[in-house]
């Protein structure tokens, strides 16, 4: 198996089919993090950490430092570094909005409520990454959970979202029967919340939703990432299949 040119940006589920065919064992650990600013732009970044095979590949397959083009006519950077056997991928997209952002098996959102009387804006963020998609897509639903568990042992995913402002409310991540508590702390202008779970259970999971009620001065509006292209054609491709499986059952029942 070939991992020259992994990237942060294939996310864990292309990993983790390249990884289960050559049988891996502790290959990566995984973070994604969002930063939304008070007025509606933020920044949207993945980071692999890996060992082994993998941390080759992103090794061989990049340069320290690049740039590449996304298709909403903005920029990812991507950063390498190297610790002898380990090395780090930093992907990050700066966005002005939301809506500029897009993603593939995940959606992220702000949804305002409503002012209060202290002039905030009473805000939802709300993170959904649809994990039984990205495990269809890559045909990765027959890895069974002993296996993963190896593979991943003393491994992590992470997500963490700088939100302005004040907490509010934080809704229960449930994953493989139990909630996922994240780590809060403020920064003096806003906060950080952090969860952290086992990469095996992210990837069993069926979604990880992500849901956090603010309230900060600032321009906010209700704003959604979009599908990426690949994804919209994807969707749609999928779709039409439905369609003409819809049609041939018709067929058959005349």
């Amino acid at each position: 198996m070939d991992f020259t040119g992994f990237s942060a940006r294939r996310g864990l589920f292309a990993a983790v089919a390249a990884a289960s065919t050559v049988g891996l064992s502790g290959c990566f650990d995984l973070e994604q993090r969002v930063g939304l600013h008070r007025d509606g732009s933020g920044v949207y970044t993945t980071q692999v950490a890996a060992v082994g095979l993998v941390a080759r590949g992103i090794k061989n397959g990049h340069d320290d430092f690049d740039f590449d083009d996304d298709d909403t006519g903005g920029v990812v950077v991507r950063h390498v570094t190297r610790d002898g056997d380990r090395a780090v991928e930093t992907s990050e997209h700066r966005f002005k909005d939301l809506s500029d952002l897009k993603l593939g098996d995940e959606t992220v959102g702000v949804h305002v409520k409503g002012t209060n009387s202290q002039g905030e804006s009473e805000a939802n963020f709300h993170r959904v990454f649809r994990v039984d998609h990205a495990r269809h897509r890559h045909d990765d639903t027959s890895v069974g959970r002993d296996v993963l568990e190896t593979m991943f042992d003393g491994h992590t995913y992470k997500f963490a979202v700088w939100l302005p402002g004040r907490i509010e409310h934080i809704t229960p991540v449930r994953v493989h029967g139990h909630v996922v508590q994240p780590t809060v702390w403020a920064d003096g202008s806003g906060h950080t919340l952090v969860w952290k779970m086992d990469l095996a259970d992210a990837f069993l999971a069926d979604r990880l939703d992500f849901d956090v009620d603010f309230a900060a001065k600032g321009e906010f509006h209700d704003a959604q990432s979009r599908l990426s292209e690949h994804h919209a054609h994807r969707h749609h491709h999928h779709h039409h299949d439905d369609a003409d499986d819809d049609d041939d059952d018709d067929g058959d029942d005349i």
